[in-house]
């Protein structure tokens, strides 16, 4: 009897084990099709699903079929795969993954199994079903260090035989159970944010956005990072890596440990999935040193091209040929009468050829002159240079190797032949041509132009040489990819990067200022022809010149006046009576009164009665007829317009003598 009933209470107890088995089998197959329905409603495009068996068991084969057939009604993308299936790259990333989980160690030791883990993304909703062992041992823990030790964190355990789900937070690894069956958010909450240990160690290499400006203020993808790291809650800890030229960025990183992050940008000729993208372009430009300043001779023939100087040249060694040739074809050397106004004897007086030529070499040697001096005064704002190379074309015609230093430099083609790697960590403006990020350069220019002794004169080439956009790279499946992919494109359109770049250039120039002021203060500055302002020797020779000619043109005008005080008086003895003298005035410029008012003290000094007018005094019919008439002449165009100078020629006899004084 004892027998018997031991019998029939094992037969019930494995009855009512069955059913309850069976009864939790159909709340699971209840539950997933629901849990895929929200999470599909927060995706957007094909829903994938991997549907994977890693049982030999084929009671439960059933179960699996039904959660494929509910999961197809719901217009779902299903991938099913079991323990022998072989995993191929070209299968389509998981939004969610279904795991039916066999015998623990035999599933473990599983080839296949392994590799359709390592590529279920970190973030992708998992759920494993496995039948809870009551023996004791430590099988959720276990099932969850293999899941972690290939980087999957989003998964769930949800045993088939027995009412109890399994969720788990990281470093240091802990489990929650359930029991019925948990909420999506309870599934899968925020695994980032449950890990204890938030701190981390980022490397970066020093270039133009990981450097340190102004002794406060990071590079843009550091302060990019220091932001990210705050949103998250983590805590950065920068570690500078210095890198030899000849290894590569891993082999780098391996020398250090450990190393978390690389706040680095890269240029990538292959897609990398773990890599995010910049947000906009990167523009690479080529800086090649400004063309040498001219020296005081070469700045005093420069305004002129070769055929122009050829032609004065042309013209002095004709005249001398005419001169030599027939000495007495010419009263005057029209050569100083055109440029410094020198005459034996008075142009009116003088034959019909020579008034001709005259004119015309006083036309052509003004019209120079006003070229010439032009040019000159242009050189005050801006040191004359040898002309830039403007274009790529023109730096291969003049043989100029480019250097490059951080990309691949083999998908510049235009560029093919004149390139040679740069092997220093930075560049310099140091006399090199050289390719690199555009901001970067310009930067170095700001400085360059800017700050004595900085570095040589460089000019930027307006064509961009090559455009790439970079990348962040982050370990092989990464909860922060995804996040920092967001955080990123919120930052750009906050307008966060143009801040930071604002600040930077604040910051440089309040350098700039501090040391214009540091040599204000303690030394005199001296310029070694770095500036673009001109020092005292460098016009030195450019003042003398002037100076002379100054020294000629009040010579001249010296001579003028003690001349027409000679030829006044000669013309005084040879007449009778009172001698009348008209002087007048017919030029707006202020400047040529001191002389016209030296002539009328000289005239007033032989006894000669004069009168005097302007271009605005009017003619009066009772003004006594003039023995001579002396007219300080204005711009022509303005004089022969003028109603009272004409009036004043209709009343001059033809025994007047005219003396014309006309400034060029």
């Amino acid at each position: 009897m004892p027998r018997k009933t031991v019998v029939i209470s094992f037969a019930i107890l494995t009855f009512l084990s069955v059913r309850a088995q069976a009864g939790r089998q159909e709340q699971v197959i209840d539950y997933l099709p629901n849990i895929a329905h929200n999470l599909q409603t927060q995706h957007s495009g094909v829903f994938n699903c991997w549907l994977l068996q890693f049982l030999n068991k084929s009671v439960l084969s059933p179960m699996l079929n039904n959660i494929a057939k509910r999961l197809n009604n719901q217009d779902i993308s299903l991938l099913q795969s079991n323990h022998r299936g072989q995993h191929v790259p070209t299968f389509r990333e998981p939004n969610m993954v279904i795991i039916l989980w066999g015998n623990q160690q035999q599933t473990f030791d599983n080839f296949y199994t392994s590799q359709w883990i390592v590529n279920i993304p970190s973030e992708c909703p998992t759920i494993v079903l496995f039948e809870h062992d009551e023996t004791g041992t430590d099988q959720s823990r276990k099932i969850a260090e293999y899941f972690q030790t290939r980087l999957v964190f989003y998964f769930v355990l949800i045993a088939i035989n027995k009412d109890a789900v399994f969720c788990f937070r990281y470093q240091p690894l802990r489990i929650t159970s359930h029991s019925g069956l948990p909420t999506l958010d309870q599934l899968f909450f925020d695994r980032l944010q449950t890990m204890q240990f938030k701190s981390l160690v980022a490397g970066y290499v020093k270039d133009y956005y990981t450097s340190t400006y102004c002794e406060k203020l990071h590079g843009e993808d550091i302060m990019l990072f220091l932001l990210f790291a705050e949103t998250q809650q983590l805590t950065l800890h920068l570690q500078q890596l210095r890198c030899n030229s000849n290894e590569s960025m891993a082999q780098c990183v391996s020398r250090y440990n450990p190393i978390h992050l690389i706040l680095n940008r890269f240029f990538m000729a292959q897609y990398d999935k773990f890599a995010v993208s910049g947000v906009a372009m990167e523009q690479f430009a080529i800086a090649t040193p400004k063309g040498r300043l001219l020296t005081v001779w070469e700045i005093m023939l420069k305004p002129f091209q070769h055929s122009a100087w050829g032609m004065i040249l042309g013209i002095l060694v004709t005249y001398q040929i005419i001169h030599q040739l027939k000495p007495t074809l010419f009263s005057n050397n029209l050569l100083a009468l055109a440029l410094f106004g020198f005459d034996k004897r008075q142009l009116v007086l003088s034959k019909s050829i020579e008034k001709i030529t005259a004119c015309a070499l006083i036309v052509l040697f003004f019209q120079l002159k006003c070229a010439y001096e032009a040019k000159l005064v242009s050189y005050i704002t801006e040191a004359p240079r040898v002309p830039d190379a403007k274009s790529v074309e023109d730096l291969r015609e003049r043989n100029i190797t480019v250097h490059y230093r951080n990309f691949d430099i083999t998908l510049v083609h235009k560029l093919n032949g004149m390139v040679k790697f740069y092997g220093k960590d930075q560049f310099e403006f140091d006399g090199i041509t050289i390719v690199e990020n555009r901001a970067a350069l310009i930067t170095e220019k700001l400085f360059a132009d800017n700050m004595d002794g900085y570095g040589m004169q460089y000019t930027l080439l307006s064509e961009h040489v090559y455009e790439a956009i970079p990348f962040y790279v982050f370990g092989v499946k990464s909860l922060l990819v995804r996040r920092f992919h967001n955080f990123q494109q919120r930052v750009f359109e906050a307008g966060m990067q143009q801040r930071w770049r604002r600040e930077y250039y604040n910051c440089f120039l309040w350098y700039i200022i501090r040391d214009r002021l540091k040599y204000t203060h303690h030394s005199e500055r001296t310029y070694d022809g770095s500036s673009i302002i001109i020092s005292y020797n460098h016009l030195k020779p450019l003042m003398l010149f002037f100076f002379v000619q100054w020294t000629l043109e009040a010579d001249r005008q010296e001579q003028v006046i003690d001349y027409l005080s000679c030829t006044t008086h000669n013309l005084q003895t040879q007449h009778s009576g009172v001698y009348n003298c008209r002087l007048l005035h017919f030029s707006n410029k202020s400047v040529l009164s001191p002389m016209l008012n030296d002539i009328a003290k000289r005239l007033n000094n032989q006894d000669i009665s004069l009168l005097q007018s302007d271009h605005r005094g009017q003619h009066v019919r009772v003004f006594r007829e003039p023995n001579m008439v002396i007219i300080l002449w204005g711009a022509q165009k303005q004089t022969f317009d003028n109603f009272y100078t004409f009036t004043h020629f209709t009343y001059f006899k033809d025994l007047s003598v005219l003396i014309e004084l006309y400034s060029h």
